[in-house]
């Protein structure tokens, strides 16, 4: 292999946070527009869908950390007008479909009813090799239903998921939330190999459709250009990220390798970061030419699921927070609240805010404040602003910041009293790297 002529790139922790945010377009952001919508799912490459609405769904909350208060609109005609569109878990760029449908194809290759196993005794779909061989066998039980399925499809048009009967003769088994739930499991799964898409919605309930009536047809990456493409898009994303940081990308992470990362060294497209001020483990990347953003101070509220902090370890490393989402923790032994969303300060994680919107009464209450120990004592009020912000965002009437809202250095609205955030156990962090990482 050649030897790398690329000069290492130089920085502080300090200038390394700054990256990642400014890569996420977190300051320097893009105007709140449809052309700017689209600049901003270009650089951050993808939405993560979620069912959680305590205070708005996640697609609309990290586009408010980014954008301010904006038209929710822009989001859905752009989901109509095929310039994005869905895969079961997430909202993806158009343009990234050469990428995207890589990724469908192989997964209609290691789920083809064709090259299922022999299924002779077998009753269910249960055990039994990796969740690619169950889905294909299972397919396999039940190939008469998925040819039902696009063929009324193609003959009908767009149809909702109520359009469609339970016919499995064989049901999902897998001892999680979708057992026995065939028609969702099916098009979940016909969905994730290319073969319907999200043809848009009426009602609130998807349409699925064939995307050869929806979608330009987009010719798959393969190879070595697959990759190169992938691991630069989740550099450019990211910022400064190692390999296994990178493969934490939700839209990229399948087809990142290290033959992409030396490949685009050796050409000068990435190089690698020498912090000078701190040591993080493994080697980090970046790119060589790093759009300069004008950086700005500005304080924001993170969804849970927000780009920049989804990678657990990595907002450890980098941001010295440890964070874990709590909806299923017992409300008694909760730290930080059921949907805590983490303050970003300038280029510091501060804490973390516990917001509910309260539709009914149209307010938007704080359940809980949690500060980290050396937040800034003037941080309160950038974080009054953050949060009204989001209350006029949501659609609130006011805010209120409820009675046993523990945080130091508190308005005199606030009660008294701080919880700092815990240090991670070896259990908890454990427990930490597994959330969030089924995306199927």
């Amino acid at each position: 292999m050649p030897a790398r002529t690329t000069a290492p790139l130089p920085m502080t922790a300090r200038d390394a946070r700054r990256l990642a945010i400014t890569s996420q377009r977190l300051v320097s952001g893009p105007p709140a527009t449809r052309r700017g919508v689209m600049e901003l799912m270009r650089d951050i490459g993808y939405l993560q869908l979620d069912p959680t609405n305590v205070v708005a769904r996640n697609p609309l909350l990290v586009l408010w950390s980014r954008l301010g208060t904006y038209d929710t609109a822009i989001l859905e005609s752009l989901l109509a007008k095929r310039e994005l569109f869905e895969t079961p878990s997430l909202i993806l760029p158009t343009t990234d479909l050469p990428i995207h449908a890589a990724t469908m194809r192989a997964y209609r290759r290691a789920t083809d009813p064709r090259a299922a196993k022999d299924l002779r005794g077998r009753g269910d779909n249960a055990g039994g090799g990796t969740r690619a061989e169950r889905v294909q066998r299972w397919l396999t039980q039940n190939r008469h239903v998925r040819s039902a399925v696009l063929a009324r499809l193609r003959r009908e048009g767009p149809l909702p998921l109520t359009a469609f009967e339970d016919r499995a003769i064989v049901s999902w088994t897998s001892g999680g939330w979708n057992d026995e739930r065939n028609v969702t499991m099916l098009m979940a799964i016909l969905q994730r190999r290319g073969e319907i898409i999200v043809a848009g919605r009426r009602r609130g309930q998807k349409q699925w459709g064939i995307p050869e009536d929806w979608l330009k047809a987009a010719r798959p990456l393969s190879g070595l250009a697959l990759e190169r493409e992938a691991t630069l898009r989740a550099v450019r994303s990211i910022g400064i990220a190692t390999l296994k940081q990178l493969k934490w990308h939700y839209a990229f992470s399948r087809h990142v390798s290290q033959r992409a990362l030396d490949s685009l060294e050796r050409d000068g497209a990435i190089a690698r970061a020498e912090l000078t001020d701190a040591k993080w483990k493994g080697t980090h990347y970046a790119l060589t030419d790093r759009r300069k953003r004008e950086w700005e101070e500005r304080t924001t509220l993170l969804s849970p699921f927000d780009n920049l902090i989804i990678d657990r370890e990595r907002t450890l490393e980098q941001f010295g927070y440890f964070y874990r989402m709590e909806i299923y923790v017992p409300p008694h032994l909760r730290k930080l609240g059921y949907w805590a969303m983490p303050v970003l300060h300038g280029d510091r994680i501060v804490g973390s805010a516990d917001p509910r919107f309260e539709r009914a009464e149209g307010v938007l209450v704080v359940n809980c404040l949690v500060l980290q120990p050396d937040a800034p004592r003037s941080v309160m009020r950038a974080i009054e602003r953050a949060v009204d912000e989001l209350a006029e965002f949501v659609g609130a009437k006011s805010v209120r910041w409820a009675r046993r809202v523990p945080i130091r250095a508190a308005p005199r609205r606030f009660a008294a009293g701080l919880r700092a955030t815990p240090p991670p156990t070896q259990r908890s962090a454990a427990r930490n790297r597994r959330e969030g990482t089924s995306v199927s």
